[in-house]
């Protein structure tokens, strides 16, 4: 089963534009992107996380239930979050401008581009899920506005909420979550 929810804002960018636009192509994947997938996934006490993103956070302990504790994460799928958490602009030809009191600012075309290529990720991602030997029930969470675009993920736990799905309440970010369950 697949479910795809978006607030408002992000359902009006990515409404089917003309096909001469050259903004409704599917983002290209970078090699970069590709290397992420090819590390495949890995399980840490039951938290499922991008192989290459073991060992990202310097200031957290190894072990999730430790890093949980350390970091202020209230659960396993806060744990995910945090972890699989990654920027899609670091992984497209996009530019990001820095403005005069240093603030990225991305240009609005290059944000819906972001939110395309996050879907692109979420399939991707799903794909990894599938070739589990159990595949489990995950929730992607894209964001993106003028000053960045995340890609996330977790596992969907029963009593566990990283994201409020009332994405409209997220106004100054374009919200898509998409939901996989085997």
């Amino acid at each position: 089963m697949f479910t795809i929810r978006m607030n408002e804002a992000a359902a009006s960018a990515l409404q089917p534009l003309a096909p001469a636009d050259p903004t409704s192509a599917v983002p290209v994947v970078s090699q970069a992107l590709r290397d992420k997938f090819a590390q495949g996934l890995t399980y840490n006490e039951g938290a499922l996380t991008f192989a290459e993103h073991d060992g990202q956070w310097v200031a957290a302990p190894a072990s999730a239930s430790a890093a949980i504790v350390k970091m202020g994460w209230q659960d396993l799928t806060g744990y995910e979050c945090n972890v699989n958490a990654f920027h899609l602009e670091d992984y497209a030809p996009v530019h990001v401008a820095i403005s005069d009191d240093r603030r990225p600012q991305i240009r609005y075309e290059d944000q819906v581009m972001l939110l395309r290529l996050g879907l692109v990720v979420a399939d991707s991602l799903f794909g990894l899920i599938q070739a589990l030997p159990e595949p489990v029930p995950v929730r992607c969470v894209i964001n993106a506005n003028d000053t960045a675009a995340t890609f996330r993920f977790h596992q969907i736990r029963s009593g566990e909420d990283w994201v409020n799905l009332e994405l409209d309440e997220y106004r100054m970010d374009m919200m898509v979550v998409v939901d996989r369950h085997p």
